[in-house]
């Protein structure tokens, strides 16, 4: 307003303030005029109501309201001492009516105001000078506000897109928590706003809020921010990308990848994206355009036509929702035939009708076009639109440089270009038939043969889309519509064709339900075998305890578990349904598993003293298992048994050449495993290792690896290849008892705590696990839960003897008692029990706190009862050898013999690191025997396990430096050997060169010799 009072005021003066280029490159605030809240007469604002600025704002918010109001009808309110304010008025009615598309004839505002007549023709003239050049500088976009200015209470966070007189930004609206809209400003005043409002619809961007700045000079419209990006944006990604898109999904990534950052992927609706992306590209192509139709033909029904129908003006949301945008060149009308409409010359070339082109050409005897022609022409718009999109071809125009829009309007119409082109081209295309014939109704040349409304063409691609016949467009020649028609009756289809395959699809749904049934079955049994405490598949030892837990009779454990396979009675039992129908891992591990226990049936047979019946059940079960399976161990086994009964005439079997399938060699390697394991732990679990090798996650291979390792001392690697074996098996109460035991003797008495919770939690009345809580409840000093668990101990089993047994060994172990408190062993008086009660760990416990009590005849009687029982039983032997020497008694040499010899001694040291001593005191027997050969080889193993567990090295490196002496005496060259390893007893226990090294017999006549420089002679 304030431009033009100065216009009016001093017409001859031509000095138009810029008011956008006070503060240039620092943010700005704009003040913004809102028509909605303008003052009416009636307010009680500031603004008085006969002032100038209420009365323009009322004109104004009339013609917004399209009443057209005229300056006659406010007159009456106007002060006759401002002549200028009522010019100023009335241009200001004249300007309304060309801002909203009217074209005012000056001479009919001088008709109605002649008082004013000559201000008003000097003015009217000013106005058409200045319409190409002063006024053109108004609307220069330069004067638009930059992002970052403030306008209102919107805050410009980024520029979306802009034109020739407008920029469209992302904006922060402060009065309402931030949120973001769009904002697009314009140096122009247009009916967008009112149109939009007028159109409300689905698929058309709805217009929130309109108003102006800086006195009118800038029009502002306040749009929804919905994310997503325009069509253009999308179909330049896909051409970026260069591959044809073959499916809805494709559109929807090209959109995700070009969409607008700001907006929240969170709070996607996904009504539209899922349409989309079940459809082929070209069905979710004729979707989209099919509801822009829609929205299109709902304008025009309400009297507005878009007027700059193309891909930059179409959004798709972040939800997939395609939108029309930008009625920046629309027109409108009250009535259907209105005539005042204005002339048809904007819009982008290349997407207009070929009438529309004709009018731009000529625009000095163009018609206006009615609103049905309008109409069209946009359909005509909407079908380049649907044919770019379906092939990712832009429309061309002429290249030529410098050319206005009317020349290039004029190449394009001399060239023919009326929609012809497109046709032709179309025909060549790979675009389906039907929407072939709705693109040829849509770009008919002549716009009588176009869609007459929008909603027909949106009819026709829904038709297409949905396989009916189409309603207004002309049909495809009969071999096209097959596809079509077998589409529409695709439910009729599919039924016939079920029908056909009905009885093979019913055999093969009935044969896989029978044999996912059988699966289940043989998974079940399985579980039900391996995964139950009760079928003592698991044998294992307990916390501190030497001998294996629930041990029982190896030919009865053996074959209860193959009778469960009818293995003995089958020799083709790997063919059962129960075996065979299990999944491939589970089925090897069976195999191997059932192998085992065919190895352990006939050696335990074959051991049975003077039972040749035994001998020949287990020759026959060999002879069936080697000639389908030939694996070494077994054809061992077999081998031994006819020696055993002196079976010289026996009939060769059929044994298949060549070793077994390379598949199950891991087997081969596992059964030698377990031909080994009795007496040569160390061998046994290289043969597991190599299993282990072949097939990583065998889950027997782990189990015996863990078995073994736990008797070697290695509780690391058990308690590795147990958690692998739990892995597999989660819900196994006695691997997860076995793990518990593992991490107790580690120390590691919360992850204990925390397995024996899981497997009471798998089986609140497994009484292993409760034991074994027990244990670790007590080395954590938890006195009230032990006492807890030791009543729910006598619960599960009946009896009081078990719970007695429990309290001596927490006693003897030095467990903490009822309040966690330590106790001493050697203070804990021991325990009367019967032969029947105690079991031999726990008599070995009692017998070593007789020993520490000094009760060495109770001490001794108790070992001798273990061993009548258990002859094996190395921890009582060698507590019986070592008491025995104290003593002086002579017996103790046969003891110490046997524990050298025996193949298992590797398990016992380390439980016991002092045991060791074991080799020190055989080695001094056979010297003493003059057997100094053999006590050199004892000492040298005893030197091995000192070495590999790092204890007694210096009485180990002693006993092989007394051994060597000896022998050195008859072989010289072996002096040096003793002072090599007497040097090393001086780094390790230099207190063994004392007085027994000079005492020692075996070194007379080598001492001067042999002793180590760092020990002086007595």
């Amino acid at each position: 307003m304030t431009q033009r009072r100065a216009l009016c005021d001093d017409l001859s003066a031509m000095e138009l303030s810029d008011p956008f280029r006070a503060e240039v490159g620092h943010p700005r605030r704009f003040p913004v005029i809102d028509r909605r809240t303008m003052p009416t007469p009636a307010d009680s604002s500031p603004l008085a109501a006969g002032s100038l600025e209420a009365i323009v704002a009322e004109l104004t918010e009339g013609w917004d309201r399209g009443e057209r109001p005229q300056v006659e009808a406010f007159l009456g309110r106007m002060s006759t001492a401002h002549p200028a304010d009522i010019v100023e008025l009335i241009y200001h009615e004249f300007c309304l009516a060309e801002s909203n598309g009217l074209a005012p004839d000056p001479s009919e505002f001088l008709r109605r105001f002649p008082d004013r007549e000559a201000s008003l023709d000097r003015l009217f003239r000013l106005h058409g000078a200045l319409s190409s050049t002063q006024l053109r500088e108004w609307s220069d976009p330069d004067i638009l506000p930059e992002v970052g200015d403030e306008i209102g209470p919107y805050i410009l966070k980024r520029e979306l897109g802009r034109g020739s007189f407008a920029r469209v930004y992302l904006a922060e609206q402060t009065n309402l928590d931030d949120r973001l809209v769009v904002l697009k400003i314009s140096t122009r005043l247009t009916l967008e706003p009112r149109l939009l409002a007028r159109a409300r619809h689905s698929h058309i961007v709805e217009v929130l809020w309109h108003g102006s700045a800086e006195n009118g000079t800038l029009q502002l419209i306040c749009l929804p921010f919905l994310g997503g990006a325009t069509l253009a944006s999308v179909l330049a990604e896909r051409r970026r990308i260069g591959s044809r898109p073959k499916s809805g999904r494709d559109l929807l990534s090209d959109l995700d990848r070009v969409s607008a950052p700001e907006f929240p992927k969170a709070n996607l609706a996904r009504p539209a994206r899922e349409i989309v992306e079940g459809l082929s590209y070209p069905a979710a192509t004729a979707w989209t355009v099919a509801r822009l139709a829609e929205a299109l033909d709902h304008a025009y029904v309400r009297g507005v036509a878009h007027g700059d129908i193309k891909p930059s003006n179409i959004l798709l949301t972040a939800d997939g929702n395609p939108m029309l945008l930008d009625f920046n060149l629309a027109v409108g009308w009250r009535l259907p035939g209105a005539s005042d409409l204005p002339a048809d010359t904007g819009g982008t070339l290349a997407y207009m009708a070929p009438e529309r082109l004709q009018a731009v050409a000529e625009s000095q005897r163009s018609s206006t076009p009615s609103a049905a022609d309008r109409h069209r022409a946009d359909i005509f718009a909407l079908g380049i639109v649907l044919l770019e999109t379906l092939t990712g071809r832009s429309p061309d125009l002429p290249q030529a440089k410098a050319r206005t829009r009317q020349e290039i309007a004029v190449m394009l119409v001399e060239s023919g270009r009326n929609g012809d082109d497109a046709l032709r081209w179309l025909g060549r295309s790979s675009v389906p038939r039907g929407l072939r014939s709705i693109l040829a109704r849509c770009l008919a040349p002549d716009r009588a043969d176009r869609y007459g409304q929008a909603s027909e063409l949106a009819d026709d691609l829904d038709r297409w889309r949905t396989g009916r016949p189409l309603a207004f467009a002309e049909e495809p020649p009969w071999r096209f519509r097959i596809g079509r028609w077998a589409r529409r009756q695709r439910f009729a289809l599919a039924a016939t064709v079920l029908a056909l395959v009905l009885c093979a699809t019913a055999m093969t749904v009935l044969w896989s339900s029978f044999q996912s049934t059988l699966r289940r079955q043989a998974e079940d049994k399985l579980s039900l075998l391996w995964d139950h405490d009760e079928a003592d598949v698991f044998l294992f030892r307990r916390f501190g305890n030497w001998s294996p837990e629930k041990q029982g009779v190896a030919a009865e454990n053996a074959r209860k578990h193959l009778d469960r396979y009818n293995v003995l009675e089958d020799a083709d039992w790997r063919l059962r349904n129960d075996v065979r129908n299990l999944p491939e891992p589970e089925r090897s591990e069976l195999e191997a598993w059932l192998l085992e226990q065919i190895l352990r049936y006939t050696r335990a047979l074959g051991e049975r003293p003077k039972s040749p019946d035994d001998w020949l059940r287990a020759q026959a079960l060999l002879d069936q298992v080697v000639s389908r399976t030939p694996f070494g161990p077994l054809q061992t086994q077999r081998r031994l048994l006819l020696e055993q009964i002196k079976e010289t005439t026996a009939r060769p079997i059929a044994i298949p050449p060549g070793n077994p399938a390379r598949s199950a060699l891991w087997i081969e390697d596992y059964l030698r495993g377990i031909e080994a394991e009795p007496r040569h732990a160390r061998a046994a679990l290289a043969h597991y290792q190599a299993v282990l090798k072949a097939r990583p996650d065998s889950f027997w291979g782990h189990y015996r690896a863990s078995t073994v390792a736990f008797r070697l001392g290695d509780q690391l690697a058990a308690v590795e290849h147990l958690r692998r074996c739990i892995a597999q098996r989660p819900r196994n109460v006695a691997l997860r008892a076995q793990l518990a035991g593992c991490l107790f003797m580690l120390g590691q008495y919360d992850a204990a705590l925390e397995e024996c919770t899981k497997a009471l939690e798998l089986d609140p009345d497994h009484t292993v696990s409760t034991r074994n809580q027990t244990y670790v409840r007590s080395r954590l000093g938890q006195g009230d839960h032990v006492v807890s668990d030791l009543d729910r101990i006598e619960l599960l089993t009946g009896s009081q003897n078990e719970v007695l047994t429990l309290k001596f060994r927490l006693e003897a172990m030095g467990s903490a008692d009822r309040t966690g408190t330590a106790r001493d062993s050697n203070h804990v008086e021991p325990i009367p029990m019967s032969d029947e009660e105690a079991d031999l760990d726990t008599r070995v416990l009692r017998a070593t706190q007789f020993r520490d009590r000094n009760r060495p005849d109770e001490a001794l009687l108790e070992l001798d009862k273990i061993l009548r029982l258990e002859p094996e039983h190395l921890e009582a032997r060698f507590y019986r050898a070592m008491l025995l020497r104290k003593l002086k008694n002579c017996k103790a040499v046969a003891d110490f013999a046997y524990l050298v010899e025996h193949p298992r001694l590797d398990e016992l040291i380390p439980q016991y690191k002092r045991a060791v001593s074991i080799y020190h005191h055989r080695t001094s027997d056979l010297l003493r025997a003059n057997q100094p050969a053999a006590a050199i080889q004892v000492a040298q193993a005893g030197l091995v396990q000192a070495k590999r567990y790092q204890s007694m090295l210096g009485e180990s490196h002693y006993a092989l430096a007394r051994a060597y002496a000896s022998a050195a005496k008859s072989n010289a060259s072996l002096v040096q050997r003793v002072v090599e390893e007497l040097t090393e007893v001086a780094k390790t226990n230099p207190k063994l060169l004392g007085e027994s090294f000079e005492k020692d017999s075996n070194f007379d006549g080598l001492r001067d010799r042999v002793r180590p420089p760092q020990i002086k002679s007595r």
